[in-house]
């Protein structure tokens, strides 16, 4: 597989292969995911699972079993302003967190948006001019084009610019599919919503243990009538 097809299949359907004793995963992300380190350990177990069936060996044997070592790879880029890199820990899902976990999983989220990582993305063509090719669709839906207008002209341009040539030739109709619903503005509107819905769900959840907690039953039957107490509630707390 070419770094140029690799690329494109990880933008498409993630990634994993092994190499030189690392397993390395990868995941290609438009929006924020908190909950990417849990899905990665998902994933970590079935490839395990499917290298164990593929070499035939015991788990119960007196032999230690030699496995890759993995690496997580998130490359992000969302329009939500975000550092070059962040890292993701499974332990902070954890709802214990006064007690040390037994378990830890760390994944790399790396921003590749155009101007970001430049190291990054000057050692990798392919993934610099990707970069370039989102933001130029960007800037001619910021135009007022039409969204699939937008994403044609980006890529005619893109085109006549040698960005991603090949590969805009050989998959422009999978590219563009796979634009139009990565652009899909209702659906990461409505994404938007249900998760704003979610989180105010978990931060009412959170004053409420908390006042039950220290049996503040009056001020939690407030809360629940009086919005603007309910914040000052938040503010005390600090949720």
């Amino acid at each position: 597989m070419t770094i140029e097809s690799a690329v494109y299949v990880v933008m498409k359907n993630d990634l994993a292969f092994v190499f030189t004793g690392t397993l390395s995963l990868y995941e290609h992300q438009s929006t924020y995911n908190p909950n990417m380190p849990v899905r990665f350990l998902i994933y970590l177990a079935e490839e395990y699972q499917k290298l164990l069936e593929h070499i035939e060996v015991s788990l119960y044997g007196a032999t230690r079993i030699k496995l890759p070592t993995p690496q997580c790879i998130v490359f992000y880029n969302g329009e939500a302003d975000m550092p070059d890199e962040e890292v993701l820990r499974l332990s902070d899902a954890f709802i214990n967190r006064e007690r040390q976990a037994d378990v830890e999983l760390r994944v790399r989220m790396l921003n590749v948006n155009y101007g970001h990582n430049k190291e990054l993305l000057d050692k990798c063509c392919t993934l610099r001019e990707y970069a370039e090719f989102v933001e130029i669709s960007r800037k001619y839906i910021r135009e007022g084009l039409e969204l699939q207008k937008a994403l044609n002209a980006a890529i005619e341009y893109c085109v006549e610019h040698h960005i991603l040539y090949d590969m805009l030739r050989e998959y422009r109709s999978e590219v563009l599919g796979m634009m139009l619903e990565e652009f899909d503005v209702d659906k990461y509107e409505r994404t938007i919503r249900m998760e704003g819905i979610e989180q105010g769900i978990e931060r009412v959840n959170r004053l409420t243990q908390v006042l039950l907690e220290q049996n503040r039953m009056e001020d939690l039957e407030r809360s629940l009538k009086e919005p603007e107490y309910q914040k000052t509630l938040f503010q005390e707390f600090h949720l």
